[in-house]
Formats: structure tokens, sequence, C-alpha cells
């Protein structure tokens, strides 16, 4: 079976997932991974020395965020693994040629559907990187979608509009909206409840799209819609996933400690889920913030290594102000690795 840093690093189900930590007691460090759909929350991987009850425990009280959780067993710290960020476009007129340009420079990775070929050249042209020339529903219902997918709807009929956010509410996504004035949205609206389809998503629905700044061109609207999708996907509890090249590593590392902050209080310049790595010969990839807090970290780890230390600990850095310009608190958790593993847990299983 897979380890679970060579689960992460095959990129399975990018953007819809969430690793599980434990931080105390014999199982200190075992982990696992749970899948976030609509429907609920799963395990797809979970090391054999993580408790299946503690398992199904986070499943029946599915994390909002990132951060510790209290379970029977003891505390659990829970990241939100970011994905890469995804946007598909219904439609290639010119406000999505103008979003499509503006995207690219946001490191989105872009799809494109329009049924209509010589638009669907002009998405090309605009540096889609995939772009679909058929039916919008054909297109969609081959389409998955995950918590890092941003659907923006920009048709030009309104029969095509209903057609794709049928589609795409049926979905796992973490943004969708509509291209429209509030008349017309407000119809749409009332035409999904009317068909039975949940209210709750439909009133989330940002429908007219992009936020108030008064935009006219379609370069303007290209950036009130790029400015919401970047509030609302920025929103996300998420934590820092795995710096590029981090996890790969991991999954062959023969030695190391890796060091990840799981609490934060103040003005801590990191948030929970970052992470670094501490090679056996000293070196680090990644950094969780730098300065006194990283150094004393680096000691910490040094030595572990060194002394063969096969238990995880945790470690608490205080940032007062005037000896650390932020101030603050983290927690920091210390995870020493064999093969690839936390030591003793290599061993793990797919759900």
């Amino acid at each position: 079976m897979p380890g679970f840093f060579e689960y992460i690093a095959s990129g399975k189900e990018n953007g819809s997932l969430t690793a599980a930590w434990i931080l105390e007691g014999e199982n200190a460090g075992s982990a696992a991974v749970f899948r976030r759909e609509m429907k609920g929350f799963f395990p797809v991987f979970r090391e054999e020395s993580f408790p299946e009850d503690t398992a199904q425990e986070i499943c029946g009280i599915p994390p909002e965020r990132t951060g510790v959780l209290e379970t029977a067993g003891g505390r659990v710290f829970l990241e939100r693994l970011p994905g890469q960020k995804k946007l598909v476009i219904c439609g290639a007129g010119h406000v999505a040629q103008s979003l499509i340009r503006l995207c690219r420079t946001l490191d989105y990775e872009i799809t494109v559907t329009e049924d209509r070929e010589e638009y669907a050249e002009k998405a090309r042209e605009a540096g889609a990187h995939r772009v679909i020339c058929r039916p919008f529903g054909e297109a969609l219902d081959e389409m998955d979608g995950d918590f890092s997918t941003a659907f923006v709807i920009m048709t030009r009929e309104h029969a095509h509009d209903m057609e794709c956010l049928k589609r795409i509410l049926g979905k796992n996504y973490a943004y969708a909206g509509m291209m429209g004035s509030r008349s017309r949205t407000a119809q749409i609206r009332e035409e999904l409840l009317a068909e039975g389809f949940d209210s709750g998503k439909t009133e989330a629905l940002h429908m007219p799209i992009g936020l108030p700044i008064g935009s006219r061109t379609p370069e303007e609207i290209a950036v009130s819609v790029a400015a919401e999708l970047i509030s609302v996907l920025n929103a996300s509890e998420s934590g820092e996933g795995f710096p590029p090249g981090m996890a790969e590593e991991l999954a062959a590392t023969s030695r190391g400690v890796l060091a990840m902050i799981v609490e934060k209080n103040g003005e801590a310049p990191r948030k929970p889920g970052t992470k670094m790595l501490v090679r056996s010969d000293g070196s680090a990839l990644g950094t969780i913030g730098g300065g006194s807090a990283e150094a004393a970290i680096l000691r910490t780890a040094g030595k572990m290594i060194r002394d063969g230390e096969r238990e995880s600990r945790l470690i608490r850095i205080s940032m007062k102000k005037g000896t650390m310009y932020c101030g603050g608190e983290i927690t920091v958790f210390l995870m020493p690795l064999e093969n690839g593993q936390q030591q003793g847990r290599e061993k793990g299983k797919t759900q």
C-alpha cells in the first residue's frame, strides 16, 4: 500500500482533501486523508496506526476549517489541503476573453466551454488551457468539480445559462456565478427553486456576478469578476498544503523531521498547516516564517535527527514583541521520518 506522503504526492482528488494527524499519545504522528463532497465527508486513506474510531468520529463532525479538533481519542490536527485553483468559463464572448487573459496572470487553470467554433478559437487565443467546443450541457457533464474550482457562466442565451446552472449545481465547487442583470438573475433563481433545486445552494449563487465597482467595459467587468473570485477562493479555511516538491521528497526521503505549525495565536506570520522539512544533513525545504522561531525549530529537529529520536513532539514558541517583531505564539508539531513516513507508521490503507 502507498504511504501517506505518496498518497498526497499522487495528487489524487486535488482540491477536495483534508489531511489529519494525531498529535498526542502512542499514535502521535499517524495520518489519514478525508475527501469532502456535498453529500458528506469520507476517509480515503488511513495509516494502520490511525484509529478507525477516530476516523469515524471525524466523519461525523466534518471540520469547516484548518485547526486542532478535540476527539474522544485526543487532539487531532486537520488541514484542508488547497488545490490548484481552477476556473471553468461557460461562454467565450468579450468579457470571457478578458477574464481568461486576467486569470492567466493569477495562475488559474482555465477551461472554457463554447458551442461556436469561432468563439472557441478566440478563447484559445486569449490563453485558455483547455477549450471544449461542444454543447454546454454535454461539456459540463464530462467535467468534475472540486472545492478549488470556480464555475463562471457567461453564455449568450437564457436557455444556455439555465442548462449550465442545472449541471453545475450538482457538482462540488468553491464558487459558482452567472453574469446578468439583477432582474434576470432573480428570475433564474425563481425558476431553479420552482424546479426543486436546493434553496441554500441557489441563494448562494453569485448572481449578478462580480464585485460592485461600477465596471462598464469587458475589461472592467473581468476585473470585478476576478476580484470576487479572489475574495471567495482565498476566504476558504484551508491550510498551506505542501510547498512544491515537498510531498515527493517526503515520500522518498530516508531520514529527517517534518515541522508543521498546528496552532497560532496573535500576530505570528504563518498560519496553521505551514510546513518545513529538516533534512538529515541539516538543510531545510520550506519555512515556518524565519527568524528566531525557525532557528529554534532547526536546532531541535537537528538534535532529534542526531539522537535518532523516534517520538513526535509539540513545541510552543512565544514571539514576544521586542525579541521577535510580530508577537504571538505558535505551536509546532515535529515528526521524525524514516523511509518517507513517520517512524514505525509506514503502512497505510486506501479506503
